[in-house]
């Protein structure tokens, strides 16, 4: 959800939107050595939803998504259908090749938390990302 980030990744890409993911939950299943923290990952999950922003990329912005996420070592695509405005959409989206189960680090945590705060997501979901406990 970081603009920013997005731009120095992918050059060319469009906002979409926000966006609900639902029936999805939000885990931390990898490790990153440098943010030194458990990093976002989804999993399926009735009745739960996640909050993001929707990205139009071209096919260069793919391929560098692919070689930042370490695709396919690291993550895989996947297909998911995303909500916005009333509207169902096609999406697609990486999802770890899980290690295990982590906390976030105060740093990981806030960088999402400011990313959902530039975006606009739900106060309900903004409360949700200010509950998780980090591991420092």
């Amino acid at each position: 959800m970081d603009h920013e980030q997005m731009q120095t990744r992918c050059p060319g890409h469009r906002v979409i939107g926000t966006v609900r993911l639902p029936n999805y939950a939000l885990a931390f299943t990898r490790w990153s050595r440098s943010w030194n923290s458990g990093t976002a990952d989804i999993l399926p999950e009735r009745g739960k939803e996640i909050c993001g922003v929707l990205y139009d990329l071209t096919l260069d912005d793919l391929k560098r998504m692919d070689k930042f996420a370490d695709y396919p070592n690291s993550y895989i695509r996947q297909d998911v259908f995303v909500e916005m405005d009333g509207e169902t959409l096609p999406a697609l989206t990486y999802v770890a090749i899980r290690q295990g189960v982590f906390l976030p680090s105060r740093s990981y945590l806030s960088k999402m938390i400011q990313g959902a705060e530039k975006n606009k997501v739900s106060e309900r979901y903004l409360g949700f990302l200010k509950s998780l406990r980090t591991h420092d």
